[in-house]
Order: structure tokens, then C-alpha cells, then sequence
């Protein structure tokens, strides 16, 4: 019994013993390296990784939430697609798929520069413009609840419905609509069921267009949105109106909410869809639930 004991506190021993010599030699290869190459290339090769670490990360938490993200990971899904495709055509050996993709793939990555531009000019645009005014600067949280928002839209939606008064209101969720709000006539107010109104009705300056909802602010009126080219929407018998609402939410996670001028029917766009022919009962379920994501977030940061 002793002897197995005293086998097993060998065993021990001899484990501790190999792994501290695996520690001094990691430690001895460490300070060798850091002896050949030089004690100042080593601290300047730290520092160039973290300026490259910063810089990146700051290019992400800027584009984060927007439309160009969503680019970005199109284009970087479209080169990793290329590549895969080239790969596995030179093993399989298929000669002329491989010439194919690997031809796209040098040919796009020439384009590449060209593309970029193109591809994110208005973000581009916007970025450069806005240097010196703060663009990292984050704006104030709203102070309206998310539920009383929701009311002020559903109370504005049944009063333009009763009168046929055509409306368009977007809610912005979680992508950015920087793009369509400098379109527009900026107005930055708390949003209020006879504010809507007034901007809506008939012969008014700003009741052309659509009206963009940020957090629980009205942040721009008389808006100009994509249309639809959605050909289901012509069994509809639709407007332009509509297919804006549409269009909005084709484009970014939007929520658009339409009144029509001519028959006052209530109608909701998501993510492409029109649901029409609500109440506004059924509207303030639909925008409670479809609306949250986004302002729903800020509510709870700030509790």
C-alpha cells in the first residue's frame, strides 16, 4: 500500500517537475526573441497592432445598425462565396468552373476600389460632411414613453382616417434613416397626434411626403422615400403613398403606417408587406409589437 502511495507522489512530482520545465522554456524562448529581434521593434510591433485594432473597431462602431453594414457583409459574403467556389473547383479538378471563378474573383477584386465608392457614397458623403460636427456624438434619449408614442401615432391615424386626410408616417427601427430625413424639412418634435395633423392637412407646405419618427421625435416632415416596384401592389389599385410606405421597408427595418386619401383605410407596411384595411385598435397591436425593437431598447436603458 505504501509502495503504491509513494509510486503515485512520484507521479505527482515528476508532472509539476515537466511542467515547470515547459514554463521556463516558453519564458526563455519569449526573452531570446524579444533579445534578437530588439526590445524597441517588439514594443513598435505591439503599438502598430493596436493602432490597426483601434482603427478597426472604430470603422465598425461607426457603420454598426446602418445600411452600410449590411453592404459591407453582402460585398465580404460575395468575395467568401467566390473563393470557396474557386477552391473547391481546383480540387474537384473542374478546369473550366475553376478559369470561371477564379477570373471573377481577380476581375472584382480589381473593381473593388471602384466599387466601394460607388457602393457607399452617400454613407461617404455623410461621413465627410460630418467630421466637424461630432458624428460618434450620440443624441439624448427620448423622454416619451414608447406606448405613448405608439398612442400619439394610432390617435393621429384615426383622426386622418375619419376626416380621408392621406398620411405617411415611418418609424424608424434599428437601421438609421439619416439618407431619407435630409430629404425632408426637418422639424425635430415631440411626437403629438395634433402635430401629425397639422402637417398632414390638405394645402399645407410639408403634407406632401412622408413624416419620419426617431426614437419619440418627429425629426423630419415632407420626406422623400423609395417607391415599390412590387407588381402585387397593382392588384391593390395603390398609390404612390403606398408604394413609399412599401418601399421604406423593402430597403431598411422601417415601419410605415398609411392613410389613404381617397377611402381613409388604415394600412401598415413591414418589411416589404401592406397590411391593409386596419382599425385602430388592431394598428396600436400591430405597431407595439412590429415598432418595439428600436425604441423599445432605448426605454429600457433608460430605466
Amino acid at each position: 500500500m505504501s509502495s503504491n502511495i509513494s509510486t503515485f507522489i512520484n507521479k505527482k512530482a515528476i508532472a509539476k517537475s515537466v511542467k515547470l520545465c515547459k514554463n521556463i522554456v516558453v519564458e526563455n524562448a519569449i526573452v531570446l526573441t524579444i533579445k534578437n529581434l530588439g526590445f524597441s521593434y517588439v514594443v513598435l510591433t505591439i503599438i502598430d497592432i493596436s493602432i490597426v485594432a483601434l482603427i478597426i473597431y472604430f470603422v465598425l462602431k461607426a457603420i454598426q445598425h446602418t445600411r452600410t453594414l449590411q453592404l459591407a457583409e453582402g460585398i465580404g459574403l460575395y468575395f467568401l462565396t467566390l473563393s470557396i467556389l474557386a477552391k473547391l473547383s481546383n480540387i474537384s479538378h473542374l478546369i473550366t468552373v475553376a478559369y470561371l471563378m477564379n477570373w471573377l474573383l481577380r476581375f472584382s477584386i480589381s473593381f473593388l476600389p471602384f466599387l466601394l465608392v460607388v457602393v457607399f457614397q452617400p454613407e461617404l458623403r455623410k461621413w465627410f460632411t460630418g467630421l466637424g460636427k461630432g458624428i460618434f456624438i450620440e443624441t439624448k434619449e427620448p423622454e416619451t414613453s414608447f406606448e405613448a408614442v405608439i398612442d400619439e401615432i394610432v390617435k393621429s391615424a384615426k383622426y386622418l382616417s375619419l376626416n380621408k386626410i392621406g398620411a405617411l408616417i415611418v418609424i424608424e427601427r434599428s437601421v438609421p434613416l439619416n439618407e431619407y430625413i435630409e430629404t425632408g424639412v426637418p422639424i425635430k418634435a415631440i411626437v403629438k397626434a395634433e402635430l401629425l395633423n397639422t402637417i398632414f392637412f390638405p394645402n399645407t407646405a410639408l403634407h406632401d411626403g412622408a413624416v419620419i419618427i426617431r426614437g419619440s421625435k418627429i425629426e423630419a416632415a415632407r420626406c422623400v422615400l423609395p417607391l415599390s416596384l412590387d407588381k402585387s401592389l397593382d392588384k391593390e389599385g395603390v398609390g404612390t403613398r403606398h408604394r413609399a410606405a412599401v418601399g421604406i421597408t423593402e430597403e431598411t427595418d422601417a415601419v410605415s403606417v398609411v392613410v389613404s386619401e381617397q377611402t381613409g383605410i388604415i394600412s401598415i407596411a413591414v418589411k416589404g408587406k401592406l397590411t391593409r384595411y386596419l382599425s385602430p385598435l388592431e394598428l396600436r397591436g400591430l405597431l407595439l409589437i412590429m415598432a418595439k425593437p428600436n425604441l423599445g431598447k432605448k426605454e429600457e436603458k433608460k430605466k
